[in-house]
């Protein structure tokens, strides 16, 4: 699958419009300012990988891979355009694949949890990042708190009579929710699976 879109937000601006109890500079206080954000606008068939974006960007904006979850507030985020990938030689039922996702996962860790340790509590064995060799002995996980469909149809993706359809329901609300929150009025992706979804 290829990475679409992505919007990291370090901080959320102060002319947001989201107020805590009807004063707006409460909630700046509480979730700071923009350090960083970026939206993919290009095509979908003509973007990088999510990490070599990721890498490019970090070039000039060197936070990206020094800050912490800990570090960020909690309106920092990004989401994720998931395109399928094609079985090749073509096969019949290829149009089962048409299916896009656009899925919101928060990036700081104060609506995360606890740290995943692995089974019965053990730490994870250690593992190798592929960009400086450190050991990893603990991950976040990134859950999708918001998602987003694109040619969403048929049995393959969820079953009606199942909690599938409401659970679509609520993320999409809640993808359109934390936009609006936000004050997010560009976000392409967003645009686009929106307006084409059934």
């Amino acid at each position: 699958m290829s990475s679409g879109s992505s919007k990291i937000w370090d901080y959320v601006s102060d002319d947001s419009g989201y107020e805590i109890d009807g004063n707006p500079s409460l909630m700046r206080d509480k979730l700071g300012y923009i350090e960083f954000q970026y939206f993919e606008s290009v095509k979908p068939h003509l973007r990088v990988p999510l990490t070599a974006k990721v890498n490019e960007l970090a070039e000039k904006y060197p936070g990206l891979f020094t800050l912490r979850s800990v570090d960020l507030s909690p309106a920092s985020w990004m989401a994720i355009a998931w395109y399928p990938i094609y079985h090749i030689p073509s096969w019949k039922t290829d149009t089962d694949l048409s299916t896009c996702f656009l899925s919101y996962h928060t990036l700081s860790s104060a609506f995360q949890g606890d740290l995943v340790e692995g089974d019965d509590n053990k730490i994870m064995e250690e593992e190798t990042l592929c960009s400086d060799n450190e050991p990893v002995t603990k991950r976040l996980p990134l859950a999708p708190f918001g998602l987003v469909t694109y040619k969403l149809q048929g049995g393959l993706w969820g079953n009606r009579e199942s909690c599938d359809q409401g659970r679509l329901i609520y993320l999409r609300s809640a993808a359109d929710s934390w936009l609006k929150q936000l004050n997010v009025h560009d976000h392409h992706d967003y645009s686009f699976f929106s307006k084409n979804s059934k």
